[in-house]
């Protein structure tokens, strides 16, 4: 923030005209000083004011004469001299006519000094004694209110915010200036002026919060009112050079937050606002006509009766605005910084932009640059290189960087840089290069020990995991006392833990633990991984002994919460009762734990296990009312609790519970709140049984209950269109309570999309009307024989999302569009609506991430890749407890049985998936279905398609074959055509071709119009 320079009152307004007599010392004294001081003959002017004040102290004048020697000093630059001769009329004895004046040039000299003042503790320092005295001031006035010291009241008021701006007490400042932004200053010339300090306020609280990691929501609440600020400032039509600041400090607002934003939108916002920033050339040229304008406008007042007071209003703005134009002049050119940041916002956006960002650096080649900003420029360059993936180029631009800023304290860091930028790009090879390169160039350097580390990264992600282990080893072994080398033990015992080598991981984590040349911080870093290890590893007694150990040595340790808990974990695995004790006493004493709300939430889950429903309902109040902003646990707990309501059937408990997660200033956790009191809400309405059963009185509840769902679901849909996966869950929930007022007679196949339309009637953004369109045509799904729609439904789709290309689907949406464009066999656009969905997905969104690799893997499955489709489907079962809570897990056991038994079931997957598919009711027919035949090829190929593995046992494939036809005839008219068909095949292999033909027969007399395919294989075989 650029502080514009004080500006003093005319002298003629702060001191009492005085007569002096004629021929008498300290007269012609003061009459010499004062021509000085017109003449701006500052120095002449102190020499004869310190000769009155020390020759003549006791001249009925001296309060006149201080006033006007600190004006001198004030104008010189001494402040300190400023501040000592003003003392006398600052004090709380001085005369009131001159005491106004004293405090108000105190407060500047003050406020100057500590601008001037190098170390930033005693600036501090300093600029709080300045809000003091002009605190001393505003209270002074407002007691003793005059017209000569009410003048000062506005500017005193700026100063002090300026000061406790300064010394970053942004809540005075902030108060200060709101209050000058209010009557009677709200139509003051300087408003601009104090919009632009408090929106550089605003934008200093916006980066606190991104340094202090606070959620989102939080960092664009804050920038919010920051670039509010700054907009007013350039829509302000008195303000030409801070419109220009303004429209800069903005741009860096925008910058800031882009950096937390993973999509390239943010710097397109940030992109935009640096290019309003104007030239140097420019902005003089508009501030001097501006100037003009004033001026002419204050010499044509003076013509005018009455004009006098305008034009000597105008004064002190000519002399402001004449101040910023010699500051324009004599200051760099803006636009240099913004084209700058305009570079780095390309590079931010990565390829392609990242070409232009080189263009816009090449456009700064003839200007005049800072050293710093020459240096940016070429770091820039290099970078735009990097992010382009032009290695080669990189490498030559680091060369040339190193040779043309051998001082720069982080050249030693630079190759390291490029290998992490490399890393971020997934460019392994790359940045095991430039790690390389970083440890050859600099191999004492500050960085070696990151350098280390990230060759290590690059060589696992390379596959070259023991390789990576023996880097981290061997400069541990070589540095054993060296806090970074032992450091890198531990970074590489944590990536022992992730692979599931826990032995390997204690082995690192006993090292540094044992190691007595090491810190004890980093001993108890090290002695609290091995606990984590032992837990991994099972060996519940060793971790609570170790944890007891670990209490008593380190006593102090930031770790000891997480020691703890392990142990209570422990405690529990074991199934000790005091375990729910050891946690409890983990959040008494550490309350302010990061480990503290999970102990509580860990609670819940024990009372939950232990089936003690009030304990468990007293612990999620605890951890409600504890950690009020613990979302995630809370939410859990929630689940847990909210669920045993709906057990109980007691739903208005079960609505109440999530009620306080709706009022939270995080999006998705409200929306999901709401979606949840949807859910629980339509559960009340299906537990009041058949609606169609019910006498008209008796409906009036279930009828509310359904109301109360809608609306929480179009709550959602209202309040949160940005929040993918709840809208996503809310257009569910609305085709849940649909299908259940179909149930109930309340609506048919016919009306539920009317129905849908007028529920969904206020959601009239573009991208909620294509969600609507494609709810209406998900309906299919919802129908009794909806899949007879489903071109139509395609083809609504296909248009509706060709209307809205820049629409990023819902997981539901983009499974419901995957399933049609694979009824339709268009599995081209299928793997891509599935690959995009995937691409949005967040790491830790479990549910998108099964939803997306299941419609890749059931459509390379419907294509006939079995091998590709397993693939898919293994990522399913890699996820958290092996995909089981994944609603299509069945679909997905057999497709990988279905892999194993190409590839000739070797461990035995396919046959126990089958056999245990057969028999799955929840699976559906059709998957029952295509288990029996898998489960008969099996056998088949195994030698026993007629005759029994055991003899007396139904163990051959012909049984099999001919159940799903007995089982499930028509219903699965394919699967039971190709059993049949499988069968013949099976009798003609064993030579009966009797039994052969009587299959063969069977299936064209029964499928002869519903499995035509295997009918003319069926004919085929049959001649």
């Amino acid at each position: 923030m650029k502080i514009v320079k004080w500006f003093l009152i005319g002298l003629v307004a702060v001191v009492c005209s005085a007569t002096w007599v004629r021929g008498d010392a300290a007269g012609d004294l003061y009459k010499t000083g004062t021509d000085d001081l017109a003449n701006e003959k500052y120095d002449d002017a102190v020499k004869n004011f310190d000769q009155i004040i020390n020759g003549y102290p006791a001249t009925p004048y001296i309060d006149e004469v201080h006033i006007r020697d600190g004006f001198a000093y004030l104008h010189l630059g001494d402040f300190p001299n400023a501040i000592k001769v003003l003392a006398p009329e600052a004090a709380a004895n001085a005369k009131p006519e001159y005491r106004g004046t004293g405090l108000y040039f105190t407060g500047l000299a003050q406020f100057s000094q500590a601008q001037k003042t190098a170390d930033k503790a005693q600036s501090k320092t300093v600029f709080g004694q300045a809000a003091a005295t002009f605190s001393t001031l505003i209270d002074y006035i407002t007691k003793n209110p005059t017209p000569d010291n009410q003048a000062f009241m506005e500017d005193t008021i700026y100063y002090r915010a300026l000061a406790y701006y300064q010394k970053e007490d942004y809540p005075n400042a902030e108060k200060d200036l709101l209050t000058l932004l209010d009557p009677p200053y709200s139509t003051s010339l300087k408003r601009p002026d104090y919009l632009l300090l408090l929106g550089s306020l605003y934008a200093v609280e916006t980066n606190q919060a991104v340094t202090a990691k606070q959620p989102i929501d939080v960092i664009k609440a804050a920038a919010q009112k920051a670039l509010d600020r700054f907009d007013q400032v350039s829509k302000d039509p008195n303000a030409l050079v801070q419109a220009n600041d303004a429209n800069m400090s903005e741009a860096e607002v925008y910058y800031l937050i882009a950096q937390l934003d993973p999509a390239v939108t943010g710097y397109q916002k940030a992109l935009d606002a640096f290019r309003l920033v104007r030239r140097k050339a420019d902005m003089v040229d508009l501030q001097q006509t501006r100037l003009d304008q004033l001026k002419k406008a204050s010499a044509a007042a003076l013509q005018t009766a009455g004009g006098a007071s305008m034009a000597n209003e105008n004064v002190r703005l000519i002399d402001r605005e004449s101040s910023r134009l010699q500051q324009l002049k004599d200051g760099s050119d803006p636009i240099v910084q913004a084209l700058i940041r305009i570079a780095e916002c390309y590079n931010a956006m990565k390829p392609p932009e990242s070409d232009e960002a080189r263009t816009v650096l090449r456009r700064l080649s003839h200007a005049t640059l800072t050293p710093d900003q020459q240096q940016e420029v070429d770091f820039q360059l290099l970078n735009s290189y990097v992010l382009g993936g032009q290695t080669d180029k990189a490498d030559v631009a680091l060369t040339d960087y190193l040779t043309k800023h051998p001082a720069d304290p982080q050249a030693d860091s630079m190759s390291f840089q490029i290998a992490a930028k490399l890393m971020d790009k997934k460019d392994y090879p790359g940045a095991l290069a430039q790690a390389d390169r970083s440890l050859k160039d600099y191999p004492t350097g500050r960085v070696v020990g990151q350098a280390v580390t990230l060759k290590a990264q690059a060589l696992t992600n390379m596959g070259k995991v023991d390789d990576a282990k023996k880097v981290l080893s061997d400069y541990a072994a070589a540095n054993k006392a060296n806090p970074a080398a032992n450091q890198m033990l531990l970074i590489k015992a944590q990536g022992e833990v992730a692979q599931g080598d826990f032995s390997a991981a204690l082995a690192d984590y006993q090292s540094v633990k044992n190691n007595l040349s090491v810190s004890p911080e980093l001993q108890a870093v090290a002695a609290a991984g091995c606990i984590q290890a032992l837990q991994s590893m099972q060996k519940y007694d060793d971790v609570i002994t170790e944890a007891k150990a670990f209490a008593t040595k380190y006593p102090d340790s930031n770790a000891l919460p997480g020691v703890l808990i392990f142990s209570g974990l422990a405690m529990d695995r074991k199934n000790d009762p005091a375990a729910v004790a050891v946690l409890q006493n983990v959040v008494q004493k550490y309350p302010k734990d990061q480990t503290s709300p999970f102990a509580l939430f860990y609670i819940v889950t024990i009372y939950q296990r232990t089936n003690n429903v009030p304990a468990m309902i007293q612990a999620y109040k605890d951890l409600s009312t504890a950690y009020p902003t613990s979302y995630t646990f809370i939410g859990q707990a929630a689940d847990m609790v909210g669920g045993e309501y709906l057990k109980e059937k007691k739903f208005d408990l079960a609505v109440a519970t999530y009620q306080p997660l709706v009022d939270a200033p995080k999006a998705d956790v409200a929306a999901n709140a709401d979606n949840k009191i949807g859910a629980v809400w339509l559960a009340a309405a299906k537990a009041k049984g058949s609606l169609q059963s019910m006498q008209p009185d008796a409906r009036v509840e279930p009828m509310k209950f359904l109301s109360n769902a809608e609306q929480s679901y179009l709550t959602v849909l209202a309040k949160y269109p940005d929040q993918l996966n709840a809208v996503g869950e809310a257009f569910q929930g609305l085709a849940d309570l649909l299908k259940q007022r179909r149930s109930g007679g309340l609506l048919t196949d016919l009306t539920m999309e009317d129905y849908l339309g007028k529920l969904t009637a206020g959601l009239t953004t573009p991208d909620m009307q294509t969600r609507v369109e494609l709810a209406k045509a998900a309906l299919v799904f919802t129908y009794k024989n909806g899949d007879k729609q489903y071109p139509a439904a395609l083809d609504r789709f296909k248009k509706a999302i060709d209307a809205n290309s820049n629409l990023a689907l819902t997981r539901q949406e983009a499974s419901q569009y995957g399933e049609l464009l694979m009824a339709a066999k268009d599995y081209p656009t299928a793997i891509q609506v599935f690959t995009n969905l995937l691409g949005h997905a967040a790491p830790d969104d479990q549910e998108t991430l099964a939803d997306g690799d299941y419609g890749l893997g059931a459509t390379y499955l419907a294509q006939g890749d079995v091998a590709k489709a397993a693939e898919y489907f293994a990522k399913i079962k890699a996820l958290p407890n092996g995909g089981a809570w994944f609603p299509k897990i069945q679909e997905v056991d057999y497709g990988l049985a279905l892999a194993a038994e190409l590839a000739g079931d070797p461990n035995g997957l396919a046959k126990a998936t089958y056999a245990r598919l057969m028999q799955a009711s929840q699976a559906g027919i059709a998957l029952q279905a295509k288990a029996m035949l898998g489960y008969g090829h099996l056998l088949d190929k195994a030698g026993y398609g007629v005759n029994p593995a055991v003899k007396g046992t139904i163990e051959y494939a012909v049984h099999y074959y001919q159940q799903v036809d007995l089982l499930y005839g028509p219903a699965v008219a394919e699967l039971s055509a190709e059993g049949l068909y499988d069968a013949g095949q099976a009798y003609d292999k064993a030579g009966d071709k009797v039994n052969a033909q009587a299959q063969y027969k069977k299936l064209q007399a029964t499928y002869g119009t519903s499995a035509p395919d295997w009918v003319a294989k069926a004919a085929a075989a049959n001649h």
